[in-house]
């Protein structure tokens, strides 16, 4: 027995794949079986469930209609027997004789068996204290049975109208016997008597049709009215239970769902709401086990696991057999490898796991073909984008040479016509600083991929492009003989869109002149790229075709005497907004003229500008940004003339800016000094002041009250008290002359102006002062 079993275990080691492929069949066909069950049975429950619902809601809309057809009918049976005029007058008298009352109580008898739901009827006479009852006959007040309706009528609202009580009502004559009424109570008057006239419904015979739909299926119904209260159940519910269905039914009409009570299984709760002549609004409920619905769904599934059952031994034998089939194929594959690979156990695998080693060796020869497919495929890429970068930056090359290398390499080249066209990156400094390296290479090699795919498919064969390095891709565009560079204007624009529109890099295109020879393609390079400093004047983003562009030589701009007299006396002025008019004049001037002159122009008029403020300020030496290094990088960095313009613009306002503040800082410091004087000189007129001060230097009184405020932080008044006090000071120490006398003479106009002043400032008075001082 334990040899068996070892060659068992044995066997299984050696056909794991075997075993494996019938595992993957076996779990395959476990999952379609348990998907297709699940699914079987959850959709039928869900129809089931749905068929049943809607029906329970259909029935149980319909039972509560006519049970409020028939409680309606009782009420305005009620309603209209109460109105009798035989009834309402003996409710309302307050004496009557016997034969009133037989009469009276022979009427009662005949609505009582005029509607067969009706349980009992009373009349009370609240004048008499008596209740004439269709079981007992004449009743007082005190011995009446049913003392709850004549507790309701004295604890009711006077805007209590008719309204209904669900009650259980203990029957007299019958040992304690209990009823479910639904009680009728209709006042005769408001506030002055409890006359009323009342009818008890039997609940048990107005809800016959629900309990007859009731009986199917195990179900049970109950009734609440609007306050909450059962009205009516066919089993017994406690507070917490009515609570908890009248809230999972509150917020809807009719319907059903799915519930889970508490303590109780799930149920199927259909309920149907109904209005009762206005007076209640009852809620009729049922709930059906969920159990008993799903209980031959049950059955069905059962019957269904068991088919499931054979279904699956039957296919399990079938996958036995076709695991066979499938595995022997395998098996000779796996043996044939693992002796052409003997010597090549990868990894330490044995031949027990046959497909992982097969699968191993053919991964291993797939990556090694992809490897030397790739390596000559890049390697090829590379030495192709590197020699036409060499060609461009000047490698030299016979035409032989050339050719040889391009036909080695698989490079077509027109030696009929050639131009090369560049694509310069716009706002260069910060695509530096955006991105590293390895991202610009990327970006660079992208843009060169969209200009290949953009110009291909609609011309000529032979279009190249070649990242350059720094901030440019070159394109080495074929042409005929005689044919114009220009011809290709329309694809470098939508190129160059492609690029801006994939990228977000923008870039100025340059197209430069037809070639004749490969030889030329170095010069043809340089001058292209040359053509593409043109954005410093006509801007980003421009397309710059060499054939079209002006190569006329122009001079140096020079500024007309007339506008250099102008800008020059805006410096003096230090009036910025005069020298930034004056400066966009110049530069106006300068668009028309080709790159170089443009340039060297602009450079000559940032240098007159400087020299212009060195005059001024007298200063020999400027801030680093008037340097002319500092005006050629703004140059390179800013790229276009339009932003080097407003480089200077910022540079020379807050240039000026500064002169300005420096020239009103020593302006006020020297009125300030003419104030002083002033005070000085008039210390004795008792007519000095503020205003005496403003007239004499021909200013305002509030600029030059402001204004010396600011300088010295003191206000012209307190100067003149001051000063005036400390000569008065040195008289009085220095003579004995009366104070009068010396007061009025340094301008003090009376004695208590002086007095006020001199104790606010040296805290005693003139007198103490004197003696205090002299000693």
């Amino acid at each position: 027995m334990p040899k068996f079993k070892l060659s068992r275990l044995n066997f299984i080691k050696q056909r794991s794949t075997f075993i494996k492929i019938i595992i993957y069949f076996v779990s395959a066909n476990v999952i379609v079986l348990a998907v297709s069950f699940i699914a079987l049975y959850s959709l039928s429950s869900k129809t089931l469930l749905k068929e049943i619902g809607d029906h329970s809601e259909s029935l149980l809309v319909n039972g509560a209609k006519n049970t409020a057809q028939l409680m309606e009918w009782s009420i305005n049976y009620a309603y209209s027997s109460s109105s009798d005029v035989q009834i309402e007058a003996y409710a309302l008298s307050e004496q009557h004789t016997d034969l009133d009352t037989y009469a009276v109580w022979s009427r009662l008898m005949n609505i009582k068996k005029g509607n067969p739901s009706i349980d009992s009827v009373y009349l009370i006479n609240d004048y008499t204290q008596q209740i004439i009852d269709s079981r007992l006959g004449v009743n007082e007040y005190d011995g009446f049975y049913d003392q709850e309706v004549l507790q309701r009528l004295r604890t009711r609202k006077l805007t209590d109208g008719a309204f209904l009580i669900p009650r259980t009502l203990i029957l007299p004559l019958e040992s304690g016997k209990e009823k479910k009424v639904i009680t009728a109570i209709i006042p005769y008057e408001t506030g002055k008597s409890i006359s009323a006239f009342v009818l008890n419904v039997d609940a048990d015979n107005i809800m016959t049709l629900l309990q007859n739909n009731s009986n199917v299926l195990e179900t049970s119904v109950f009734v609440l009215n609007d306050k909450k209260e059962l009205v009516f159940s066919t089993v017994k519910l406690d507070a917490e239970q009515i609570q908890e269905f009248s809230q999972a039914t509150d917020k809807e009409a009719n319907g059903w769902k799915i519930v889970k009570p508490q303590n109780f299984p799930e149920q199927m709760l259909v309920y149907a709401n109904t209005s009762i002549n206005g007076i209640q609004s009852w809620r009729f409920i049922e709930t059906i086990p969920k159990s008993i619905i799903l209980s031959k769904i049950t059955w069905l599934r059962n019957l269904t696991l068991l088919l499931f059952g054979g279904l699956f031994a039957a296919s399990l034998w079938v996958i036995i057999l076709l695991s066979k089939r499938v595995y022997s194929p395998i098996q000779e594959l796996v043996h044939n490898v693992m002796e052409q690979h003997h010597a090549e156990q990868l990894d330490g695998q044995n031949e027990a796991n046959e497909l992982v080693y097969l699968s191993q060796v053919f991964v291993s020869q797939n990556e090694r073909i992809h490897e030397l497919t790739e390596h000559g495929r890049k390697n090829k890429f590379l030495a192709r984008e590197r020699f036409i970068r060499e060609l461009l930056g000047g490698l030299t090359l016979s035409i032989a040479e050339i050719r040889n290398s391009c036909k080695e390499l698989g490079i077509e080249l027109s030696e009929e016509g050639i131009a090369v066209a560049i694509f310069r990156i716009d706002q260069f400094a910060s695509f530096t600083v955006r991105y590293s390296e390895k991202d610009q290479r990327l970006l660079r090699f992208a843009m060169a991929n969209i200009i290949q795919e953009s110009l291909q498919p609609d011309a000529m064969k032979g279009i190249l492009t070649v990242d350059m390095g720094k901030d440019h891709v070159a394109v080495l565009l074929p042409l005929n003989r005689g044919q114009s560079a220009a011809m290709y204007a329309g694809k470098l624009q939508q190129a160059q869109r492609l690029v801006a529109q994939f990228l977000s890099i923008g870039t100025t295109v340059a197209c430069g002149k037809h070639l004749e020879g490969l030889n030329e393609l170095h010069e043809g390079y340089m001058e292209t790229y040359e053509l593409t400093q043109e954005r410093f004047r006509l801007g980003q983003g421009a397309l710059v075709i060499e054939e079209y562009a002006d190569a006329s030589p122009a001079g140096l701009y020079h500024m007309p005497l007339e506008l250099e007299r102008q800008m020059v006396q805006a410096i003096h002025r230090a009036d910025a907004s005069a020298f930034l008019g004056c400066l966009h004049t110049a530069i106006s001037s300068l668009r028309e003229r080709p790159y170089f002159e443009c340039k060297m122009s602009l450079i000559t008029l940032f240098m007159e500008i400087r020299r212009s403020m060195q005059e001024i300020t007298h200063q020999p030496v400027l801030p680093s940004s008037w340097s002319l290094t500092s005006v050629e990088n703004q140059i390179i960095k800013l790229e276009t003339l339009e932003a080097v313009t407003e480089w200077m613009a910022e540079v020379s306002a807050k240039f000026l800016e500064e002169i300005a503040a420096v020239r009103s800082v020593s302006r006020n410091a020297g009125l300030a000094g003419q104030v002083d004087q002033l005070i000085e000189a008039h210390l004795t007129d008792a007519n000095l002041s503020v205003k005496m001060l403003s007239d004499e230097l021909g200013l305002s009184v509030n600029y030059i009250r402001n204004l010396y405020k600011n300088e010295t932080n003191r206000s012209i008044t307190e100067t003149i008290t001051e000063k005036r006090l400390n000569i008065i000071c040195g008289e009085l120490i220095s003579s004995e002359a009366p104070i009068e006398p010396i007061v009025l003479k340094y301008g003090f106009s009376s004695l208590n102006t002086f007095y006020l002043a001199f104790k606010k400032r040296y805290g005693v008075t003139p007198a103490v002062y004197r003696k205090s001082n002299q000693k």
